[in-house]
């Protein structure tokens, strides 16, 4: 009976003490240069380009073609039904717009 309580007895402390260990908290030291030493281990990060798509591309030279198209007719485009120079002006205009609104969807996109 007496070995059964001393090895009791043993038991119990070998659980307090994993207990006490558990419970304790390490003691954290971080030296105060150490995310400079880490920052100058790094390698040096390439600088990344944002890749443009071919139709946001298109998009701005048809911008530019459309701007200019509109500034060729406008002295030439006076309102009315029959003038050729106002009819295709609207045209342009309204495919400006669109292209405005194409861009812009596309940014907002993420």
């Amino acid at each position: 009976m007496k070995e059964r309580e001393v090895a009791m007895s043993d038991a119990n402390e070998f659980e307090a003490a994993i207990t006490r260990a558990l419970d304790r908290r390490p003691e954290v030291a971080v030296p105060a240069d150490f995310a400079t030493r880490v920052r100058a281990a790094l390698p040096a990060q390439p600088k990344v380009r944002a890749q443009r798509s071919v139709g946001g591309i298109a998009a701005g030279v048809a911008t530019v073609g459309l701007v200019l198209a509109l500034c060729w007719l406008a002295p030439h485009a006076r309102p009315g039904i029959q003038n050729m120079a106002f009819g295709l002006e609207m045209v342009l205009v309204v495919e400006l717009v669109g292209v405005a609104a194409w861009l812009g969807m596309r940014r907002s996109d993420g």
